[in-house]
């Protein structure tokens, strides 16, 4: 989020304000949901609780065998190359995700060395990130292509605001997003769903996150499995619904209700989603498995690359003292300082491991630098979005780019 998107927050504080006003029409037919005891919400909890843990059991179980599967394989000389661990972090941050989906196109640009673009083992992404984390998962140009696309041109009608007489009714968002909705339809064919399916089935895991507002807590959602039950079931609905609710922004998006459960944008509880290291203990990390199950082979080379959508550094602002302006500078502050606070838990747990379990454990980080103004003000403004896109895709290119705090901090 930034002060250039401070209009989604301006509206998400009017209908707030307005919810608050309009207590007859907060109780329109859009809000009304079963009812459900205390005692049934308690076990829903608990079920989704467990669903979670096992998800995040089975998904780095997934990595193991598959990172093991390719150090058997150097060993014994089918392969040139020793097991390398490479995940894939994309935060979230609105129309900014142009930036992060250029990136990945200029990325592609850069030579077979290092610092080239790998296929990742995991690619994990929230709000506007888990737009794109289909597509980085892929990662084939016309994959990465048709995510660029959906920032370079956006529909007319890829937001769209509701009628006042909805918001007096007691609307669940100021606006409508059928555009976006239609767009992720036509990009989640098939042929992409059958190829995430069987990353999945090399042992690959493609997560993203969401919040679970009932419960006030994040949610780890296993996008493989969406794939396959899309495929089965020949509709993308629910996958779509899950991608569309990671991006919700509150008062903005409209929340998106699954398996009687209602969720907003995945930013709120967790900006990015750094999987093996956020497992709920050490003992299900990556890292602890690795050892407990393989204690006489040697850990593989770890690699995190985090795309920030968005500046590390806020740009100083004199906020007005109004609702508007002070709970937007508020959202923003919040959320990006979580953001910082959660990559630089990740570099910090990296570092531990180095020193603990001496694993070769890395964490780059790129950003858009903290002096590009956007040339147009507004939010899902193409101009500025294409910007974005263009200032992505130069620096994916350059592998100068990148930002190792390992490096800097040692």
């Amino acid at each position: 989020m930034h002060r250039r998107n401070s209009r989604l927050h301006r509206v998400a504080a009017l209908t707030l304000g307005l919810c608050l006003g309009t207590l007859a029409g907060c109780a329109g037919n859009e809000a009304t949901r079963p009812a459900q005891s205390y005692a049934q919400l308690l076990a829903a909890r608990d079920a989704a609780d467990a669903r979670g843990a096992q998800d995040l059991s089975a998904m780095t179980g997934q990595l193991l065998a598959r990172v093991k599967r390719e150090h058997d394989a150097y060993g014994a000389g089918r392969s040139q190359k020793p097991p390398v661990l490479d995940v894939l972090v994309i935060s979230g941050g609105g129309d900014w995700g142009a930036f992060g989906a250029g990136f990945l196109k200029g990325w592609r640009q850069v030579p077979a060395g290092p610092l080239a673009l790998p296929q990742f083992d995991a690619v994990t992404g929230v709000s506007t990130g888990a737009l794109i984390a289909p597509f980085a998962f892929l990662g084939d140009e016309a994959s990465i292509d048709a995510v660029v696309n959906l920032y370079r041109n956006p529909q007319h009608n890829l937001v769209e605001p509701r009628s006042w007489y909805s918001l007096l009714r007691g609307a669940s968002s100021y606006a409508e997003v059928p555009g976006l909705e239609q767009a992720l339809r036509q990009a989640l064919d098939q042929d992409r769903l059958r190829r995430i399916v069987e990353g999945g089935e090399q042992g690959r895991v493609l997560a993203v996150n969401l919040t679970d507002v009932d419960n006030q807590q994040m949610q780890f959602w296993n996008l493989m499995g969406e794939a396959r039950h899309a495929l089965e079931t020949g509709s993308t609905e629910r996958i779509e619904q899950v991608l569309l609710a990671s991006s919700a922004i509150p008062g903005v998006f409209p929340p998106r209700e699954i398996d009687g459960v209602l969720y907003v944008d995945g930013g709120l509880t967790g900006n990015i989603l750094i999987g093996g290291m956020q497992a709920r203990s050490d003992h299900d990390s990556f890292i602890e498995r690795w050892l407990a199950s393989y204690p006489q082979t040697p850990l593989p080379k770890i690699r995190y690359w985090v795309i920030f959508n968005n500046e590390l550094r806020w740009p100083p602002a004199a906020v007005p003292k109004k609702l508007s302006a002070v709970l937007s500078a508020s959202m923003t502050a919040s959320t990006r300082s979580a953001t910082i606070n959660c990559m630089r838990m990740l570099v910090l747990q990296a570092q531990i491991a180095r020193l603990r379990d001496h694993a070769d454990a890395e964490v780059r980080i790129v950003a858009v630098p903290n002096d590009w103004v956007a040339p147009k003000p507004g939010t899902f403004v193409a101009e500025s979005m294409n910007a974005l896109a263009d200032l992505g895709e130069k620096m994916g290119a350059d592998p100068g780019s990148w930002q190792s705090f390992l490096a800097e901090e040692q």
